[in-house]
């Protein structure tokens, strides 16, 4: 399963601060920050898994759905509104990088927004959030790290925590399973590269 990192941050009454970001979440009365790292091996080549997930206007993958998108895709600017279970979401593209053996997008929300929890838990409401997604080609180009940071203001710490790690574990075992790949922990999985 995904693996998320015990790098929980909730500085109560503090802002966040992320080094080099383009967004550092100062939250309201009533919000909290927080801080979620997601990351996996798996056995999906980097450029499937990119032609799979890097497009940031047709994520259909990450369980919601664009309604309206603004600007040319995957380029600094863009924009795209949708909703996820009845939910709505504004986002726009702040970083954007690819190259043969990684790939990143980072996004902002600064509307509020709510997001339900997959296993039914509270419904958990984000003042504003930045999420970066990124790509990194293993095992010679045969797998593909997936690593994902988000930092937030949300209005229950724990929920919000849960609900986001609950939407992205889903999302991305949606894929993996999809393509009938497997994740894998350290080594490069014995026959990956055998036909290379």
């Amino acid at each position: 399963m995904l693996r998320r990192l015990p790098a929980l941050l909730v500085l109560l009454g503090c802002k966040v601060a992320l080094a080099g970001s383009d967004f550092d979440p100062k939250c309201p009365e009533g919000y909290f920050p927080g801080i979620l790292v997601t990351e996996g091996q798996f056995t999906v080549p980097f450029e499937r898994m990119y032609n799979l997930t890097g497009s940031f206007q047709h994520a259909e993958w990450y369980t919601f759905v664009n309604t309206t998108n603004y600007g040319e895709d995957n380029t600094i600017g863009a924009t795209r509104q949708g909703g996820m279970q009845g939910f709505q979401f504004d986002e726009r593209l702040v970083r954007v990088f690819k190259d043969d053996s990684e790939a990143m997008i980072a996004y902002v929300n600064q509307i509020p927004t709510r997001f339900p929890d997959p296993s039914g838990g509270q419904v958990a409401t984000y003042h504003s959030y930045i999420e970066e997604f990124r790509l990194i080609s293993i095992c010679e180009g045969e797998a593909t790290l997936v690593h994902l940071w988000v930092a937030y203001c949300a209005d229950d710490v724990v929920n919000s925590w849960d609900a986001w790690g609950r939407i992205r574990g889903d999302a991305l075992n949606g894929v993996i399973v999809a393509e009938g790949a497997q994740e894998f922990k350290g080594t490069c999985p014995p026959g990956l590269l055998q036909d290379l």
